[in-house]
């Protein structure tokens, strides 16, 4: 049974071989972090831990969690990042939850768990009703978003990319 997790060095090689994944995919998430020179995987964990207390976070951001979907196994299936609140940016775009599945692992259901779940993980934070926006032309995205509840409130144009943004609601 698929559940997420706390980032954890127990699961280095899940993550080196997603962080691949990506690079495969001309992706440059998370393989960008591990491409760097002297990458220290403890130190991006503890880096994630501290994120989630606010610590060390960089202009602009909130307080987020990032939760791992795993399996126990050697895969990491998905990555969500809860944000404790919302500042001007993420009220516009972003949400309080952003998530990503590795391209081999897309369209078999890792997206909606990943999502419920993290959506229990807000309600349990008192978190009643969450944003989660999506690039308006991402159908797959708007599915999962719908699929957990999510009602479209409204579309608006993204200051960093230029492309039109669904924001939903869902209650969590």
């Amino acid at each position: 049974m698929k559940r997420i997790v706390l980032p954890s060095v127990s699961y280095r090689s899940a993550f080196y071989k997603m962080a691949g994944e990506y690079r495969d995919a001309d992706d440059g998430r998370y393989y960008r972090d591990v491409a760097r020179e002297g990458f220290d995987f403890e130190e991006y964990v503890t880096r994630l831990h501290r994120h989630s207390k606010g610590i060390g976070l960089e202009r602009g951001l909130v307080a987020y969690t990032t939760y791992w979907l795993v399996d126990g196994g050697d895969t990491i299936f998905g990555v969500s990042r809860l944000r404790h609140s919302l500042n001007a940016n993420s009220r516009k775009e972003g949400g309080h939850i952003g998530y990503d599945v590795p391209p081999s692992l897309r369209n078999a259901g890792n997206a909606t768990e990943l999502l419920r779940q993290t959506l229990a993980k807000a309600k349990a934070m008192g978190i009643m009703r969450a944003l989660v926006t999506c690039d308006a032309a991402n159908a797959a995205s708007a599915k999962v978003i719908k699929k957990n509840g999510g009602k479209l409130e409204n579309q608006v144009i993204s200051d960093f990319t230029g492309r039109v943004v669904n924001r939903y609601w869902i209650n969590c």
